[in-house]
């Protein structure tokens, strides 16, 4: 038998993202899982790591001048809206390369299963940009779910 306690959700806060992101807010409170968010800014835009309990710890830290956006206004809304009504989570800020980073979190944390947005770049755009997503499903030994875009209509917001 499957059981899921901890499940990280990385977030780049992209509308493919935020479908993850609610994907993952759904699913850890149907398993009873907790969901750790984990958003890896672009280099130098950030602290070397920034770790958050609560929505409240969150919201108070989410702006600040001398390290720009955390998370922006409707992320730290979310989280706080779903941890006020029980959802068990937190967050982290870390910075370097994306998918070596959330491979490494969802080991030394432990976690289940990964939740990911899968933008379905193709093409020039794939070779340019490159898939964090499948850099993470082919080198994680954690199980990686990923939402692609088109999953929002699938996605129901209470």
């Amino acid at each position: 038998m499957i059981h899921l306690i901890k499940i990280l959700c990385p977030t780049d806060y992209s509308s493919t993202s935020d479908n993850a992101v609610r994907y993952a807010v759904d699913f850890s409170r149907k398993v009873g899982a907790h969901v750790r968010f984990l958003h890896i800014p672009t280099p130098g835009a950030a602290p070397e790591k920034y770790e958050f309990s609560s929505a409240d710890e969150l919201g108070s830290t989410a702006r600040t001048e001398e390290h720009g956006d955390l998370a922006p206004h409707n992320f730290s809304e979310l989280l706080t809206a779903e941890q006020k009504s029980g959802l068990n989570a937190d967050f982290r800020v870390i910075n370097g390369d994306a998918a070596t980073v959330i491979a490494e979190q969802a080991l030394s944390w432990g976690a289940d299963l990964i939740i990911m947005g899968f933008h379905g770049r193709t093409g020039r755009e794939r070779l340019m940009m490159g898939s964090v997503s499948e850099e993470v499903f082919r080198c994680s030994d954690v199980p990686v779910l990923l939402v692609k875009k088109q999953a929002a209509d699938k996605i129901f917001v209470e």
